[in-house]
């Protein structure tokens, strides 16, 4: 556990209060269950009389991709996103900060122009050579298509919630600390016993498969896809001289950087100079092909089928759009693609056949867990397993017959539960296990990592109040939500 804290540090925060601002290509969300009343189209919400704009919410929306995305180590995905249902999370949250802002208006707490100079004038992202950088800042703000306006707006709203989040910091007692020590840094001599089961020995019939096929034919879909109309456009072959490069360089050199953050010279940095001023080149006869392709003055020159979990595409642009529209053209590896929407196949049931190998799947699954439940449970009674010393939550390698990842998944098992004997699935085997002893790390251990029990002990408390102070203030503002999230 303090390995994971370790490492993501600096996520552990309270969700509620997560940036409003995000430079991230997360990308904006498409919209469903939309109210598009003209007094109503440029917010998703609003709380008294703040409102929630579109922008401010998508914004939000990167951010939390982004966080997730770094806590997944790169692999956060839409299907992911959608599947965890984030845009109703980010909502919520959006509408949380906004209640938060509504309070710290009623009591009286502002911004100035001074505090928002300052935290532009030390933001590292601005600077060079230690200073802030006019040209710096507007480059990132072009770069990252908003207005200066807006994210200096978004950075106003940002300082008046860490003013409400300094209000209600506590710092840990003794006691909290005691108890967060004795249930985290706590260290169990254990005694295991793994039993396996031979995937032979689960038998599925097709009596079995049929009587689930029949209760659970909604269960089993066809994937949604889309059949496009497609033109492309290949990288610019035009011979290119270096003028033209350097000239395109100066425009854009804040872009071409060394991991330790320097702006490459213009020797450095022209390959990718000169694959960028291809895209742009290809850029324009995009969009001229594009304005042909809408107006049906240009040929299709190939078809493509989507799936919706195809993460190689922009699916959620074609949620959007209607048969028989075109999108604008579409940045691809080697050039860019124009798509018009040909036909929508919706996810229809499965016949039997193509099903049955998902539904044999899902019941051998099944059957597996509740044989070895089964063994687990009967030999639980009079267990005696092999003694294998002491380990914690910072425990690494191997143990017994499993492997690395395992061996992780069952150590934070043993510590998540409060039961002197117990067994835990992974795969094709049980492992049983009793807590013959416990103690403390020692003290030079615990003393280790002080500055990070109380970092997380004072955000769990205050998360848990900014969640109380929220559900209170819900009573007292009145909150209008015209998008509902998917």
């Amino acid at each position: 556990m303090i390995t994971w804290m370790q490492r993501h540090k600096k996520y552990l925060v309270v969700t509620i209060w997560i940036s409003v601002i995000a430079f991230v290509g997360a990308g904006f969300v498409g919209w469903g269950a939309y109210d598009f009343n003209s007094d109503r189209a440029s917010s998703v919400a609003k709380v008294g009389d703040r409102k929630i704009t579109v922008q401010e919410y998508q914004l939000v929306y990167a951010n939390y991709y982004n966080f997730y995305n770094n806590m997944l180590d790169g692999g956060m995905t839409q299907e992911k996103a959608d599947q965890m249902g984030l845009e109703k999370i980010v909502l919520e949250s959006v509408i949380n900060q906004t209640i938060i802002l509504s309070y710290a208006d009623e009591i009286g707490l502002r911004t100035t122009e001074d505090e928002v100079k300052n935290t532009l004038i030390n933001d590292p992202s601005f600077q060079k050579d230690g200073l802030f950088d006019k040209d710096t800042y507007y480059n990132a703000i072009k770069q990252s298509q908003i207005k200066a306006k807006d994210y200096e707006n978004g950075l106003k709203k940002q300082i008046l919630l860490s003013k409400i989040q300094d209000i209600l910091k506590l710092k840990p007692t003794t006691f909290e600390k005691e108890l967060f020590v004795s249930s985290m840094l706590m260290k169990d001599r254990l005694a295991i016993d793994i039993i396996y089961l031979d995937t032979s020995e689960v038998i599925v019939d097709e009596v079995e498969t049929k009587e689930y096929w029949d209760k659970h034919k909604t269960d089993y879909l066809s994937e949604k896809s889309y059949d496009l109309d497609t033109i492309t456009v290949g990288l610019s072959d035009k011979n290119i001289n270096n003028e033209e490069l350097e000239v395109f360089y100066q425009e854009k050199k804040h872009n071409y950087k060394s991991q330790e953050g320097k702006i490459l010279n213009f020797s450095e940095a022209k390959v990718d100079v000169e694959k960028d001023y291809r895209f742009q080149l290809s850029k324009r006869e995009a969009l001229e092909n594009y304005l042909l392709f809408k107006k049906s003055e240009l040929n299709t020159t190939n078809t493509k089928n989507v799936k919706i979990s195809d993460i190689s595409f922009p699916v959620k642009k074609l949620e959007n759009i209607k048969i028989g529209e075109t999108l604008k053209p579409i940045k691809t590896e080697d050039g860019y693609i124009i798509v018009r929407l040909a036909k929508i196949n919706y996810a229809l049931p499965k016949s039997y056949e193509k099903a049955k190998p998902d539904i044999l799947t899902q019941l051998k699954a099944e059957k597996q867990i509740n044989m070895l439940e089964e063994k687990a449970q009967a030999k639980l009674e009079n267990f005696k397993g092999k003694d294998i010393g002491f380990v914690s939550r910072e425990s690494r390698g191997k143990i017994g017959e499993l492997n690395e990842s395992e061996s992780l998944e069952f150590v934070n098992f043993v510590f998540d539960n409060n039961r002197e004997k117990n067994f835990k699935i992974i795969g094709n085997k049980a492992i049983l296990y009793q807590i013959l002893e416990q103690k403390l790390l020692d003290k030079s251990k615990i003393e280790k990592y002080v500055t990070l029990i109380n970092d997380n002990i004072s955000q769990m408390k205050q998360n848990e109040i900014n969640q109380n102070l929220v559900v209170k203030l819900k009573k007292r503002y009145n909150v209008e939500q015209y998008y509902k999230g998917n």
